[in-house]
C-alpha cells in the first residue's frame, strides 16, 4: 500500500494535524466528518474540531476519505502516526530506515 496523497480540497494546516494522530483517532475523525454529530473522537485536537465547522460538505467528504486511507496505511505499517514514521529529528540511520519503509511501501 502506498502512502495516500491528501486531496487539494483539504487545507494544508489540517494535513499537519492529521500527521500527529493515531490510526484509531484518524478513523474516528473520518466518522466525525461523515456524520452530523457533535461528539468528536478522543484524541482529536480542539483546533481541528473548530476547523471542521468551517468546511463545506465536499471538503468534509475529502477529509473522511483521506483519513481512512491514511489510517489503513499506518495500520499496515503498524505505526502510531505518520509523524512517527517521517520524523526528521532522529539520527541519519533512523532517517534512512524510515525512508526505506516508505520506499518499500511505494511512498
Amino acid at each position: 500500500m502506498t502512502m495516500p496523497n491528501p486531496p487539494d480540497a483539504i487545507p494544508e494546516f489540517m494535513h499537519e494535524q492529521f500527521a500527529e494522530l493515531s490510526p484509531e483517532t484518524l478513523r474516528g475523525v473520518g466518522e466525525y466528518a461523515r456524520t452530523d454529530t457533535y461528539v468528536a473522537p478522543d484524541g482529536m485536537p480542539d483546533s481541528l474540531k473548530k476547523s471542521f465547522a468551517l468546511q463545506d460538505d465536499e471538503t468534509l467528504a475529502a477529509i473522511a476519505d483521506y483519513v481512512d486511507e491514511l489510517a489503513a496505511f499506518l495500520e499496515e505499517l503498524e505505526a502510531d502516526s505518520l509523524e512517527a514514521i517521517t520524523d526528521d529529528s532522529g539520527d541519519e540511520e533512523e532517517k534512512w530506515g524510515h525512508r526505506r519503509i516508505l520506499e518499500w511501501h511505494g511512498g
